[in-house]
């Protein structure tokens, strides 16, 4: 596919969806892997269990996979990640749901694939970070384990026998890092 350096987010989202994923990046068009089943119920397990909580506590808006959210202007960036999760009140009011996410989302959540290089999600983690996102999550389903990353802290790597909480982000939430992984 031919990409064109210097397209905006505007444009990106005119772009037909045909022959597979993509994102923008700084401009440019990339072609995302295709990450299968694991991939898939991993998502689902996310999606649901911060569903769920959201729901039960009025909290916010949980997007789907590869909802897009701009990360950067000027060369444009459109992620798309995993899923995302943003606090009611920080939600544009009377704006149209089309298009891209403009903000920063509180949570961004990344499933890494079997074909994801460690340093790819490295630096696209430093790019949520630096957009504004509070914390990110990358689950691993090789390992089941999940890595959570916060503006100016340390990384933390949790087993699935651990227990998730993420008070600062998604006050009162907590479960096994095992329930991410269900069916896998």
């Amino acid at each position: 596919m031919a990409t064109r350096i210097g397209m905006t987010a505007a444009e990106f989202l005119q772009m037909p969806a045909e022959n597979g994923r993509f994102e923008l990046v700084r401009g440019e068009i990339v072609q995302m892997n295709r990450p299968g089943m694991q991939h898939g119920l991993v998502c689902k397990n996310v999606i649901f269990i911060l569903e769920s909580w959201a729901r039960g506590h009025s909290k916010g808006y949980v997007f789907a996979n590869d909802t897009g959210v701009v990360t950067e202007r000027d060369p444009d960036s459109v992620r798309g990640p995993d899923c995302m999760y943003v606090r009611s009140e920080r939600m544009p009011s009377g704006e149209s749901r089309e298009g891209w996410l403009e903000i920063a989302p509180d949570l961004a959540v990344e499933v890494r694939s079997p074909t994801d290089r460690w340093s790819d999600i490295i630096n696209k983690v430093g790019e949520y970070l630096a957009a504004g996102v509070l914390e990110v999550w990358v689950l691993n389903p090789d390992d089941r384990s999940l890595h959570v990353f916060r503006p100016d802290a340390s990384p933390n790597r949790l087993h699935s026998e651990s227990e998730l909480q993420s008070e600062s982000v998604l006050p009162s939430f907590h479960c096994s890092v095992a329930d991410f992984f269900v069916d896998v």
